[in-house]
């Protein structure tokens, strides 16, 4: 049996309920929220207690897996959270119009008011009795031509006041409805931090079965693998700076190697992928917002042959990943829970794209 089907076949065994594969993992990020929680309520399949136990490799890919998908939930969060803060931005200007709005009917309510009011004062005499019994002559007259054209105008105020007052009506439901659709976003924020939650226990329960030496192997390999990584993009980048945007939002992201994965980190010491990304850029006067997904859709699009120090470069389908180019077919990017800011080849992810913000 080769490698691939005996982490399967060990660590799928109970209903095959936790996938290491990575069509599973793209499957379940183009879920909604509600059946990313119905994915999740699976316990951990383990291995059962008479099969072998995993070996250090074995649980290294079982772990990365369960922990990458981990950081694409945080991201679908975070992709979550900057809708409902762009939601919070547009309630606001709604309110303010149906504030607006109120005051116009309200006035316009008060003008139309006055008119009918004058007209039925005066609706029992005619023009040529009221001039009659008026002791000032001319300032009748004049009063009088006033009161015509408005009362050749009172159809057209009374339309404009009905319309003013659907409109208000419009404005009113807009913003209840977008309060709704906030308090049902809230809600996908719970259930997709749920759902990461299972992702990370998951990967506990298989740390928590291999004995203390193969936990000591496998951190050494993980720390080994890090350690080649930043040392030959180091090697790499001796050549001397480059100046631009792009180059000095790298270098912000350079001083950030090491510290760790935070779920929606933005710094100053815990960073996710669009967190880091976000800083970076921001530390050059470019604003991104907090989501790998809506990065995406910044700045222009690049070839990938095309690449400049500093590029978004985006990572799997739907998009849930997203690192800064840092040149040799490398980026600067927070991984996942359990590991830190670090480089690492563009080819070990799915290629999604690449942006050039600013």
């Amino acid at each position: 049996m080769n490698f691939a089907a005996r982490v399967t076949s060990r660590a799928l065994e109970a209903g095959r309920a936790t996938s290491i594969l990575r069509s599973v993992r793209v499957t379940a990020l183009g879920l909604t929220s509600v059946a990313l929680t119905a994915l999740f309520v699976f316990p951990a399949s383990l291995p059962a207690a008479a099969d072998p136990p995993l070996t250090v490799a074995e649980a290294r890919k079982l772990i990365t897996q369960l922990r990458t998908d981990a950081a694409a939930i945080d991201q679908q969060y975070a992709g979550v959270r900057e809708q409902i803060k762009q939601g919070r931005a547009q309630l606001k200007l709604k309110q303010a119009d149906v504030q607006a709005q109120t005051g116009k009917v309200a006035r316009m309510r008060l003008q139309v008011g006055q008119v009918a009011l004058a007209q039925f004062q005066n609706r029992s005499l005619d023009t040529a009795a009221q001039l009659f019994v008026t002791p000032d002559t001319d300032r009748f007259l004049s009063q009088i031509s006033t009161v015509q054209r408005i009362s050749e105008n009172q159809n057209s105020q009374l339309q404009d006041y009905q319309q003013a007052q659907a409109d208000l009506a419009a404005l009113e439901h807009s913003a209840e409805t977008d309060l709704a659709t906030l308090a049902e976003k809230q809600k996908q924020l719970k259930s997709l931090t749920d759902a990461s939650d299972k992702k990370l226990e998951q990967a506990k329960r298989v740390l928590a079965k291999l004995s203390a030496d193969k936990r000591s192997q496998l951190a050494a390999a993980e720390a080994r693998a890090t350690a080649r990584a930043n040392a030959a993009a180091s090697r790499d980048a001796a050549r001397g700076p480059v100046s631009g945007k792009g180059a000095k939002a790298l270098e912000y992201a350079k001083a950030q190697l090491g510290e760790p994965y935070v779920r929606n980190g933005a710094g100053p010491s815990g960073w996710d992928c669009s967190g880091l990304t976000m800083r970076a850029w921001g530390s050059v006067g470019v604003s991104l917002p907090h989501s790998a997904g809506q990065q995406s859709n910044r700045g222009r699009s690049v070839a990938r042959s095309d690449l400049q120090l500093g590029d978004l470069v985006f990572f799997y389908s739907p998009i849930s990943h997203v690192g800064l180019y840092a040149g040799n077919g490398r980026i600067i990017h927070a991984p996942r829970p359990g590991k830190s800011v670090e480089y690492t080849k563009i080819s070990y992810m799915p290629w999604a794209g690449a942006r050039r913000p600013g």
